[in-house]
């Protein structure tokens, strides 16, 4: 571990501290909009960094957050906030960080209908999937419009998303990629759909060269779990091949691979490296 992360470690775990010793301090604030889109209501919860209420004309670059619960939240903010502070030298920005929880997990951010299937034996049973093109419109034409109305934003925003969460991230930037600035993909379920990420990435005539995007993909080794859990890392790494091939000063690629992590344990590790590579100023 290196002295950074021991540092960001050890911030971590005085936040929730100093938070509870400050009883006037909301770590966030919840909202609720009902879409049009997906006919139904949907929550959020936004985080301010601390100098928003402090500095009235600056804007902030947004983060938005898939699966976004209360662990994941304070979780993700957490090292923003460590990352953005003088304490540990002022690594990257101070952000805005939207969190969106989940109503409905496989419908939302999975791209297709299907099960989730390998080699004709279904893993999982996925009720209602093939929904993540209305999901990004939800993002497209309410909440992000929302968000840039409420606060002091600077149009850079950010998709941060892990397992089905990494699944939709990569599928908006394959449909999508104009639609936001930045993507931090962890671990995604490139097993999906019979390797659907390659083969839309290898039918898309979109010219990603021209396209002003940074991405950043993360692997675990999934070993341990069978022949799906390497298939899912390869076809990983064929999408970060290809996504490599298309690189320009422009568009730019970040991957890296974690074998001392599993699925369950990357996301740390990849929000703080994720976050220095994208925005860090040595990245």
């Amino acid at each position: 571990m290196t002295f950074s992360l021991k540092a960001l470690v050890l911030f971590l775990t005085l936040v929730p501290w100093f938070s509870l010793s400050q009883e006037s301090i909301s770590y966030a604030d919840s909202f609720e909009v009902k879409s049009t889109v997906l006919n139904e209501s949907r929550r959020y919860s936004v985080y301010l960094p601390p100098s928003y209420h402090n500095e009235g004309d600056k804007r902030y670059p947004v983060i938005f957050v898939l699966d976004g619960d209360r662990s994941r939240l304070l979780s993700i903010s957490g090292v923003v906030e460590a990352l953005s502070t003088s304490t540990l030298a002022r690594q990257i920005d101070e952000f805005i960080i939207v969190a969106i929880p989940n109503t409905y997990r496989d419908r939302d951010l999975t791209p297709t209908a299907t099960d989730l299937i390998f080699k004709g034996k279904e893993l999982a049973k996925v009720n209602g999937s093939g929904g993540a093109d209305q999901f990004i419109g939800f993002i497209k034409k309410e909440l992000l419009p929302r968000i840039d109305k409420t606060f002091r934003t600077n149009g850079q925003n950010t998709l941060v998303g892990m397992s089905f969460g990494g699944l939709f991230a990569a599928h908006t930037l394959v449909t999508q990629p104009e639609l936001f600035n930045n993507y931090l993909i962890l671990d995604a379920t490139y097993v999906w759909d019979n390797n659907y990420l390659n083969r839309m990435l290898r039918q898309s005539t979109y010219d990603f060269s021209t396209a002003k995007i940074k991405v950043y993909l993360a692997l675990a080794n999934n070993d341990h779990i069978g022949e799906h859990g390497e298939v899912n890392r390869k076809w990983g790494n064929d999408f970060i091949t290809q996504l490599q091939s298309k690189s320009s000063e422009n568009f730019m690629i970040y991957s890296q691979y974690f074998p001392k992590e599993r699925h369950g344990t990357i996301e740390m590790l990849g929000w703080y490296n994720g976050f220095l590579k994208l925005f860090g100023s040595h990245g």
